[in-house]
């Protein structure tokens, strides 16, 4: 429809709501053009389609009640960003904002330590027993080492006698 075309009227001619003088140019209007009409005609059919919608029910008498009072519980007005930011960094929430990471990497830290030095008595552990794991086939060709107590006798037995002819 061209701007001519009385496209924003039709609605309201429908429905009846247009002064006199506006519904008569438009009814000029309508017996001229086909295509405003056509237009008129299902706007027509779609308001009869809509009187023919039964009502909707009546609401029970505590409904704008409940309503309201739930609307009131779940409204939160947003506030201006710059009183965000004053709220996020006041000095009784920035403690909690920053201790809870420091924590977390205090935690982290104690973790990583305690395994180095687990790691770290591993190693001393091993080296303790460095001359046994290097005369492993001689401690191994024993056969009868069953237990960390044999293994330092063993270890003691190196240190008394030397190797000279051994296996």
């Amino acid at each position: 429809m061209s701007p001519r075309h009385p496209a924003d009227d039709l609605t309201a001619f429908v429905d009846g709501a247009l002064p006199p003088a506006r519904a008569a140019e438009v009814r000029a209007h309508l017996e001229r053009c086909a295509a405003c009409r056509a237009e008129q005609e299902r706007l027509a059919s779609a308001a009869a389609a809509f009187r023919r919608v039964p009502p909707a029910p009546v609401p029970s008498p505590l409904f704008s009640e409940r309503l309201a009072a739930r609307l009131a519980r779940e409204e939160r007005p947003r506030r201006p960003w710059a009183a965000r930011l004053a709220a996020w960094v006041e000095p009784s929430s920035l403690r909690w904002r920053l201790a809870v990471p420091a924590a977390a990497a205090a935690l982290a830290g104690g973790v990583i330590f305690a395994a180095v030095r687990m790691h770290g008595a591993e190693e001393a552990a091993a080296a303790e027993h460095l001359d046994l794991l290097l005369h492993y086939e001689e401690v191994a060709s024993v056969g009868d080492v069953a237990s960390p107590e044999d293994a330092a006798v063993i270890a003691q037995l190196d240190e008394i006698a030397p190797r000279e002819g051994r296996p």
